[in-house]
Formats: structure tokens, C-alpha cells, sequence
């Protein structure tokens, strides 16, 4: 079946790939090439094959604290209301409000990253990054689709082109991020507005060559971001895009570029 055959391809590719990395420990014996396109006899081995791994892990059966679960419960009632991120000063005060509470920053720092670990949150406890707490993991995989379709959104008049410039503070959601309030971006952006400056043009035919260094080269500009996650499109993408980004360059899925002095020392 030629389905199976490039599902296996495919698998062999990855083992290969994988084989000289520290997260080769994480492979297991056995490959499952799911079709998504019909329903597989293969998902359910999968699945059989998930709990066995799961039930092998050290913290498989290890007791939870009451007030983690119920803390836990007040974030995924958030999350199912649509909430996508929310600040860690919001997770402290959902955390005081409870009569069974947990008491101090470390223990809530290690809940939230048990909580990462087991892949209800995506939650990194440094830097700037612990300043917030993302409640929906399949809304990243939304993200990275966004930028990878954009080409079919881009507009095609360079009158579609904004250059005026356009910030979060504009919008009236209020946001968990500081850093969404605190800056202004000058990146063209879209509106509804009809215009055939030179500016717009030369605007629209920078645009077009960052898509295509993005599509051909793997280079994502931030100009490029902002085209494409506008306040009118993805307003919660818009709203928490510098978080994103960062949480996507510590997931390993962007790379800023490396910079050298005059001498050709790497300085980052």
C-alpha cells in the first residue's frame, strides 16, 4: 500500500534524524503510520501503546495535593471559557482566593510546571517567559499554522497595505502581556483603506519578498508577523504575539540569527 509505504519512509527518516540526539531516549520500539484521512485500525494501537508508556513513567501514580488539582480546575474553566494565556500574577490571585491554597511561589512555580510537563499548559519558568502561562497548547499549533498558510491572506493590491503604524494599545482588549502594551510596532499592517502611494506599493513589494524569503529560506521577520496576525484577523494572536514568539524560539521553532562583530566573532 503506497500509504503505508510513505508513512514508513517518513518514520525511518525521523528515527535516522533522531539518532545522534539526546531525545533519541525518548523513542519507543514501535512506529504507527496513522492515515488521518480515514479511520485507521492503527490509532487504536497507538493509543494502547501511549497509556503503556505512560503507566512505565517514575511519577505514574504518585498522589496530587488537593489544592493543585482544584487550582488546576479554576485555570481549565478559564481556558474552556476561551481564555488563551493569562499572567502569573492572574495564576497567584486565582490561587489566594481559595480556601485550600498553595502557600508559597515554589510550590506554585512547580505546579505550573508539572502542569507543562504533563501538557495541559505550556508554562517555562525563565525570564520573561514565567511572567506568563499559555492555558491552550493546540492554540501554538494554530499559531505556526497561521504563518505557514498566510500566503493565501496576503493581499494582492498594494492599496490593502497599511504603513501607518499600528500597536495592541490601540485595541480595547486588555492584555495579560506587558511587553503587547509597552511597544508600538511600525510594521505594515492591513486596512480596509483605499490608497496608491509609492509608500504602499514599496510597502507591499517589501512584504512580498519577506513571504518569499519565508517560504523559500525558512527567515520569518517580525514585519512579516505583523502582516499576518493582525488586530483584525487573529486579534489573540496579535494581542500576545511577543510571547508566542518567544515561546516558539524556546520550543526550538524559530532561531534568531546569530550576529558577528567586525573581527567575524559570534557575539550571540
Amino acid at each position: 500500500d503506497y500509504r503505508r509505504d510513505l508513512g514508513q519512509m517518513y518514520l525511518k527518516e525521523i528515527r535516522s534524524y533522531l539518532g545522534d540526539k539526546p531525545t533519541t531516549v525518548h523513542l519507543v520500539d514501535e512506529d504507527f503510520a496513522i492515515d488521518n484521512t480515514i479511520i485507521d485500525s492503527k490509532l487504536k494501537e497507538l493509543k494502547k501503546k501511549i497509556v503503556t508508556v505512560a503507566s512505565q513513567q517514575p511519577y505514574w501514580g504518585e498522589h496530587i495535593p488537593t489544592r493543585w488539582f482544584l487550582l488546576e480546575e479554576k485555570l481549565m474553566r478559564l481556558r474552556d471559557a476561551g481564555v488563551k494565556v493569562v499572567s502569573y500574577s492572574t495564576v497567584e490571585k486565582l490561587n489566594k482566593e481559595g480556601t485550600v491554597r498553595i502557600e508559597d511561589s515554589e510550590e506554585l512555580d512547580l505546579f505550573l510546571r508539572y502542569l507543562h510537563e504533563t501538557g495541559t499548559v505550556i508554562y517555562f519558568s525563565i525570564d520573561v517567559l514565567r511572567d506568563n502561562v499559555l492555558l491552550d497548547p493546540k492554540w501554538m499549533i494554530d499559531a505556526l499554522k497561521s504563518l505557514i498558510n498566510a500566503q493565501h491572506n496576503l493581499p494582492n493590491n498594494p492599496a490593502d497595505i497599511n504603513t501607518e503604524s499600528s500597536s495592541p494599545a490601540d485595541n480595547n482588549t486588555e492584555s495579560d502581556s506587558p511587553a503587547d502594551n509597552d511597544t508600538e510596532s511600525n510594521s505594515p499592517a492591513y486596512n480596509n483603506t483605499e490608497s496608491n502611494s509609492p509608500s504602499a506599493s514599496a510597502a507591499h513589494s517589501d512584504i512580498t519578498q519577506q513571504w518569499s524569503d519565508f517560504k523559500e529560506k525558512g527567515i520569518l521577520t517580525v514585519e512579516l508577523v505583523d502582516v499576518i496576525w493582525t488586530k483584525e484577523n487573529h486579534p489573540e494572536l496579535y494581542e500576545h504575539k511577543e510571547h508566542i514568539l518567544m515561546i516558539m524560539e524556546q520550543l526550538n521553532i524559530l532561531a534568531k540569527p546569530r550576529s558577528f562583530n567586525e573581527m567575524g566573532e559570534k557575539v550571540c
